[in-house]
């Protein structure tokens, strides 16, 4: 170990030249996460996953762990290359972070497509001219205000109103601009320092945050900001998060903070590139899932990780900014859509809004592919939802090279004359594998011949060129996606007997879950008149590889599958310009039937079929 007498250190992070200075003795993840560096670790920094590999450039640390021998290669090793969450600072150091081991992604977030609709904000604005104050008629400051303003704006002023109330109507030119937020006069200001009403609405997930700002008084989208929740460090998946709220001293306190952190980062960058001045944002909606909600609410969170799997409330919460610590105007309203039940949050609610799957003639089911894999499923006449523990596979973790979608990741397979053809985004040198590319990578193998339907990749050598790809033996038989000189490292980058048992995993959680609400329904999978996918994920993954794994009922024609982008950020928007559209979502809340799986006695039969290859 490099020994140092130093009691702070500074660390720089490479490439961008972030740095910060630390206590010596700390973790690497943790600098770095001071430093504003977001690390990808989905094992929440226990030294399993391997995913937060930095290279030491200069300055020491310590001697590498047992668990960073056993997951680093010792070339990788003796080139300077550590994990984070097990290297220690020993001094001023210089820490380069590759492109696979940051946590953003590099696909953007995209909103659904707006059909027009009124807008009915929760938050209005208007200008008057207040009459000056005569000594024969002594008229109070709000009195001679309320005289001028329109009908419906003699409504209770907020101590911040009333405070600024003075000033605004003696100013020069006597014209004053007035904002109100849930029948209250939150602002009042001279019109010309009166600079608009806007909002933001918010999905708080479980890997990525988002944030959209739009203008209310035309309801005119203005921009948004993705960031990663920097809640990862502590678990890739709620359960995690949960236990680290209830065994670590402080630990909802720490949560909590984040989660109210990155939702002013992604507001605050979105108000920048917009040029707002975060004052004048009067209103957020957030959604996320149930355990996101309590987290950022800071709720008890402990009683959603054991049976009967209860949440706080099941109904929307509207507080002040103020009462948390939000960057945006103090007395803004926070509106925090409803949830369903303790693993079906408000984002699943904002998801049925957006693509207005109620509204549809024809059954209709709706997947969010995630950690936490949420279902929900309109018959016709009935409102099904599940969530089922899917696992963090489709995100990266647990798969030796996964990583989220970012520059040098597989994201397509495909067969050509024989043998594999990968492509990655941006056309760069293979890094990893992100979902996208799993899924193909998985079907193109069953095509081959290569994987059989038990999940088992084949012992025996057949033809064509993708079989020289197999080696090893036993748990030990992996697949080479990409050969080392089509790797940025000159490593190949293999898909194990592991990796794909992950996949199975996953992919049969999901299925038994469409399964048995379809079963709950008395539909069959060929009634499903459309299949809708839900998230950042959905939008990239191939229809063809979904049916060809399984993860959907092979009866489905691939025409019926569709990618929907963020549906709960475009459900928290509608939630936000739309008042009529927010009591909708209270309503689907309400109308909407949980079905347990934890407890179901089929749950376990149906997920052993749907881990099947069939």
């Amino acid at each position: 170990m490099n020994e140092s007498s130093q009691t702070s250190c500074k660390v720089t992070f490479l490439p961008d030249g972030q740095a910060t200075v630390v206590p010596c003795g700390v973790t690497l993840a943790e600098a770095a996460a001071r430093a504003g560096v977001f690390l990808s670790m989905p094992c929440g920094g226990r030294g399993v996953c391997g995913k937060c590999r930095v290279t030491i450039i200069a300055g020491g640390v310590s001697e590498p762990t047992s668990a960073e021998a056993s997951l680093l290669e010792a070339e990788l090793l003796s080139k300077g290359v550590r994990l984070a969450c097990q290297a220690r600072v020993c001094g001023e150091i210089v820490v380069e972070v590759p492109q696979e081991s940051r946590a953003l992604e590099r696909k953007e977030i995209s909103l659904l497509q707006f059909i027009a609709r009124e807008l009915t904000p929760n938050v209005s604005q208007c200008v008057v001219e207040v009459a000056d104050a005569h000594l024969e008629h002594q008229a109070s400051d709000l009195s001679r205000l309320r005289a001028v303003a329109p009908p419906g704006w003699d409504m209770p002023a907020t101590l911040a109103a009333l405070r600024a109330l003075s000033s605004a109507v003696r100013a020069p030119g006597g014209q004053v601009h007035l904002a109100a937020v849930n029948g209250r006069l939150v602002s009042v200001a001279p019109a010309s320092e009166g600079d608009g009403i806007y909002g933001a609405a918010v999905d708080i997930g479980t890997t990525t945050v988002v944030g959209y700002l739009f203008d209310l008084s035309t309801g005119q989208y203005l921009g948004s900001a993705t960031s990663y929740n920097p809640q990862a460090q502590h678990g890739a998946d709620v359960v995690s998060r949960i236990q680290y709220a209830i065994t670590e001293p402080g630990g909802l306190d720490d949560l909590h903070r984040e989660a109210v952190t990155v939702v002013n980062e992604v507001v605050e960058r979105a108000a920048q590139q917009a040029r707002v001045q975060p004052r004048y944002i009067y209103e957020l909606t957030v959604v996320g899932n149930t355990c996101m909600q309590h987290l950022f609410l800071r709720l008890d969170p402990r009683y959603l990780a054991t049976s009967p799997y209860v949440p706080v409330l099941t109904e929307a919460v509207d507080i002040e900014a103020r009462d948390l610590n939000l960057s945006v105007n103090p007395s803004a309203n926070v509106h925090v859509l409803p949830p369903i039940a303790g693993f079906v949050g408000a984002d699943t609610v904002a998801v049925i809004l957006a693509t207005e799957m109620t509204n549809r003639d024809h059954p209709t089911l709706v997947i969010d592919i995630g950690t936490n894999g949420e279902v929900a499923l309109w018959s016709g006449k009935e409102l099904l939802v599940a969530s089922c523990a899917a696992g963090p596979a489709f995100e990266g973790a647990q798969i030796r090279h996964g990583m989220r979608a970012g520059p040098g990741a597989i994201e397509r397979v495909e067969t050509r004359d024989g043998d594999l053809f990968i492509r990655t985004i941006g056309d760069l040198p293979a890094v990893g594998i992100c979902g996208s590319g799993l899924f193909d990578a998985t079907a193109v193998l069953l095509e081959l011949g290569l994987l059989d339907v038990s999940g088992r990749l084949v012992s025996s050598v057949g033809h064509g060129l993708a079989f020289s790809r197999l080696r090893g033996d036993g748990a030990d038989r992996e697949v080479v996606l990409a050969r080392p000189d089509e790797t940025a490292e000159h490593i190949p980058i293999v898909l194990t007997q592991r990796d794909i048992r992950q996949v199975q995993l996953a992919k049969g959680a999901i299925r038994a879950a469409v399964e048995l609400l379809l079963a709950r329904a008395g539909l069959r999978a060929q009634d499903l008149g459309e299949v809708l996918l839900a998230g950042a994920f959905g939008n990239y993954v191939n229809p063809h590889s979904t049916l060809r794994i399984g993860l959907l009922p092979p009866v489905l024609p691939a025409e019926r599958i569709h990618g929907v982008g963020n549906a709960a950020g475009a459900g928290a928007a509608l939630a936000l310009l739309s008042l009529p559209h927010r009591a909708r979502a209270a309503d689907l809340a309400r109308q909407a039937t949980h079905v347990e799986l934890f407890t179901s006695s089929e749950f376990q039969e149906v997920f052993a079929e749907a881990m099947l290859f069939q």
